[in-house]
């Protein structure tokens, strides 16, 4: 059941966003252009003015050895990295950025890295917004495409209205609901069709957004490497399935989510991965990383409130890097 708390704090919006949707970069997956008919040539040998014979390959298969030149590509990939998802080799042009889950339309913004490489598997982040927002506005000032661009495949998904607050958009922290089942389609859809180190999965977001993330590192653990919770709150139904690294950042003065649900958070992460309550400064300031720890935990307290820190894109791929 969601504690009275939890009902008061899922209210998102950092007071000086200031900004507004930005249309797709350079590295958002776009659909790819139509492809043109080649120019027709006047035939200079007899199988051109055979009905039914490519001149250009008349003894036909041409996509059947297009088609196992692909296979034996993924196939090597697969067996060089043991990582690789099996959308390495293939072409990502066009992929869809909308799914029907659950009869349900959803939609998310893909970032791809500036030079993807469809031989080369990518770290994947998924950056979940707070109440009231949704993919494209979470793009705009989470900014994680400016600092792992250049490596990460980057997904920022839109959540449904929820009528428990008002119909905002907002997150069903449910393990058997709606959004979790949305997170496992987007991943197979993904990992299907982009080339994706399977070892590296991330999950990030903000207020309502680090909820989701809290809760996605409690019950899936198994495919998630690391979590960065940002001003959000514990997990709070079942057990979590293991342990999972995690990197939170929470604000003394949030008066929306208080402090008190980052550190609760932070706690289940300590018990989860057996970490000693021995801290040492890292980088950035303020956080500290805990020692003992089956996987690493690092908590940033700062002074602020309920905004996203400017030092948070940077540090979460700092941390998400290293794992």
């Amino acid at each position: 059941m969601i504690r009275p708390s939890m009902i008061m704090v899922l209210l998102l919006f950092p007071l000086s966003l200031g900004c507004s949707e930005e249309g797709s970069s350079s590295g958002e997956s776009e659909g790819g252009d139509a492809l043109e008919a080649p120019d027709s040539t006047d035939a200079t040998d007899g199988d051109a003015d055979v009905p039914g014979v490519d001149a250009e390959d008349p003894e036909g298969g041409g996509d059947d050895i297009a088609q196992d030149a692909t296979q034996q590509e993924e196939d090597d990939i697969a067996q060089e990295d043991p990582f690789a998802s099996s959308g390495c080799g293939k072409d990502s042009a066009g992929l869809a950025t909308d799914l029907l889950v659950d009869d349900k339309e959803r939609t998310f913004v893909l970032s791809l890295p500036n030079d993807y490489d469809i031989a080369h598997p990518h770290p994947l982040v998924f950056a979940w917004h707070g109440l009231g927002g949704s993919g494209p506005l979470a793009k705009t000032y989470f900014g994680l495409q400016f600092v792992a661009g250049n490596e990460a495949i980057i997904v920022y998904p839109s959540a449904l209205p929820q009528a428990n607050f008002g119909g905002q958009p907002g997150w069903d922290l449910f393990p058997t609901g709606y959004d979790f089942a949305f997170f496992d389609a987007m991943l197979a859809h993904l990992l299907d069709g982009l080339c994706v180190d399977t070892s590296r999965v991330f999950a990030t977001g903000h207020s309502f957004g680090g909820y989701m993330s809290n809760a996605l590192g409690c019950h899936r653990a198994s495919v998630l490497s690391a979590i960065a919770p940002v001003a959000g709150g514990p997990p709070s139904f079942g057990t979590c399935k293991g342990p999972v690294a995690a990197w939170l950042t929470h604000g003394s003065a949030d008066d929306v989510v208080p402090l008190s649900e980052g550190t609760g958070a932070r706690d289940t992460w300590l018990n989860m991965n057996g970490c000693s309550e021995t801290a040492a400064a890292t980088e950035p300031s303020p956080c500290v990383a805990y020692e003992g720890c089956e996987r690493d935990v690092h908590w940033c307290e700062h002074t602020g409130g309920h905004e996203w820190p400017s030092f948070a894109p940077g540090a979460i791929w700092s941390f998400f890097a290293s794992q």
